[in-house]
């Protein structure tokens, strides 16, 4: 049968997750975190045998007047999609089709593992939206001499003059005030501090996330957020502070995560996506990871066509954005990324 509202049991999750490949957002602790940051509903849609989950894929039903309705898998996150048995995805395809074509414009599945991706080929419209970066650790050593020389002088240098230690939830407050900074200065909409407290709450307090700091006389000058879950690290944020960037905090964030994360086993380091046409596209290859293709699969009902966002379309909103004071980008932001779905 199909679960459109499945709340399984402990047991039932922890044999799926056991026995199934999958990434964080297919687990009840980050359905946890993003419906205490969003104050939304994420919901596993799945196919279940005799209490025994078979495939499942996680949703987020979005409504909003100008923005249009849509479904996200997974809203919040540049990944989302499938995990389990592979027959069944046009089976959760086609019971999605019937029961929201009629309210929504349209269902969205970000890329998330490869396996799914004929079938998601076949049944819905993919678009290569983004790009990724992908390091392999083979070895704190191997990685070290795989990254570009000059940023290796850079990291040794920066590491010289700053402090490099995970983030208390004491210094949240000094966090949340630069990464407003630099998100007003990317022109681009801020979680909540909602959001972070329950990154700390159910990502950080499980060994699931981690926020590494770089400071500078005991100031925090930049931060780096990822999670940390089964054979990877994944990127999810990355702020700074201009006025001391010539010390290169971000490089010593970067590899200080990276190092911590070959020296306890973790097989991937994900860099998050990236368009090759913006700046942090060089930034990110000067490590030596793989470029690799982040698609995302589309199912029309009411939209005509695939919605796909031209920065270009937005760069008066974008100039707009930057010139705000600080407290109405903090009032508004989540609520932009809430009904966007970002």
């Amino acid at each position: 049968m199909i679960s459109l509202e499945l709340n399984p049991t402990e047991k039932a999750w922890k044999e799926f997750l056991n026995k199934e490949e999958h990434l964080i957002f297919h687990t009840p602790k980050y359905k946890k975190f993003i419906e205490e940051a969003f104050n939304c509903q994420y919901t596993f849609v799945s196919v279940v045998d005799n209490e025994t989950i078979q495939t499942t894929i996680p949703i987020v039903k979005i409504k909003s007047k100008l923005f249009g309705n849509k479904i996200i898998s997974s809203a919040y996150l540049e990944y989302g999609g499938f995990a389990g048995r592979t027959e069944f995805v046009e089976k959760i395809i086609k019971t999605l089709d019937k029961k929201f074509k009629s309210d929504y414009n349209f269902l969205e599945i970000r890329g998330g593992l490869e396996e799914y991706d004929s079938v998601l080929s076949e049944k819905l419209v993919k678009k290569n939206l983004y790009k990724r970066f992908v390091l392999k650790l083979d070895g704190e050593e191997k990685v070290w001499k795989n990254i570009q020389k000059s940023k290796r002088k850079a990291i040794k240098k920066a590491l010289k003059s700053l402090e490099i230690k995970e983030v208390p939830i004491s210094d949240l407050s000094e966090f949340y005030q630069l990464y407003l900074k630099n998100m007003r200065q990317f022109g681009s909409p801020p979680y909540s501090k909602k959001y972070f407290l329950s990154f700390y709450k159910n990502m950080v307090e499980d060994s699931l996330g981690k926020i590494y700091g770089a400071y500078y006389q005991g100031k925090l000058v930049s931060a780096l957020v990822g999670f940390c879950y089964q054979d990877r690290v994944h990127i999810i944020i990355a702020i700074s502070d201009n006025n001391y960037k010539q010390f290169r905090p971000n490089d010593a964030l970067h590899w200080r995560f990276i190092k911590w994360a070959c020296n306890n086993d973790y097989q991937f380091f994900d860099f998050g996506r990236v368009r090759e046409e913006s700046g942090q596209f060089e930034y990110k290859r000067k490590w030596g990871p793989e470029l690799l293709e982040l698609p995302s699969y589309f199912l029309l009902w009411k939209a005509k066509e695939v919605p796909v966002v031209d920065p270009s379309q937005y760069s008066l909103l974008v100039k707009i954005w930057k010139l705000m004071p600080l407290w109405l980008t903090r009032l508004i932001g989540m609520t932009l990324r809430k009904k966007l779905g970002i």
